[in-house]
């Protein structure tokens, strides 16, 4: 009787692990801190202003408004992605090119606040969810608007592909 109890024992530990190991599985996808650190920084850098410096760059009629442009672009945003397609994707897509329709329509742009969602538990793909405030110049009306996007790090927490859903931000901005 004892050794077919000790039998069914060592059967049925094995089994005891696994359901033990699988019922503390994480359920929800763990955010990592740095890697929301890497798409705030990219995210307040291509969300909020109209900064001076910008509007100066974009002011400029010369032939070294390119080179300054893209200095100033790659100060802040290059350190923040994995390797030189992804920031020219990011640059290409978004960049500083994201404050050109608030310019021309004489916006101020400031983020509230952002919201991220890991997608997957496996992968570094975070939603985000952004309420951004736009403040129409010469008025204290206040705007509030939502963006969307994704972004999709790597190992190292940088940012391979980013997209930002600008759409209906722009067309607010236009009526």
């Amino acid at each position: 009787m004892k050794r077919r109890m000790s039998q069914f024992v060592i059967v049925l530990y094995p089994f005891l692990l696994f359901m033990v190991a699988a019922c503390a599985e994480e359920k929800e996808p763990r955010v990592k801190k740095e890697d929301i650190q890497t798409i705030e920084a990219v995210l307040r850098n291509s969300l909020t202003g109209p900064s001076d410096e910008l509007r100066s760059i974009l002011d400029k009629e010369s032939e070294g408004r390119s080179d300054t442009l893209h200095q100033y672009e790659e100060r802040i945003f290059k350190e923040y992605f994995a390797n030189e397609t992804s920031y020219t994707e990011f640059i290409n897509s978004y960049g500083s090119g994201l404050m050109v329709e608030p310019i021309n329509n004489g916006y101020q742009l400031k983020i509230k606040t952002i919201d991220y969602e890991k997608a997957a538990a496996k992968d570094s793909v975070y939603n985000f969810s952004i309420e951004l405030e736009l403040i129409k110049e010469g008025s204290e009306k206040l705007h509030v608007e939502n963006v969307s996007g994704q972004a999709n790090l790597n190992d190292e927490h940088k940012i391979e592909e980013m997209l930002i859903r600008t759409e209906e931000l722009y067309k607010s901005m236009t009526n």
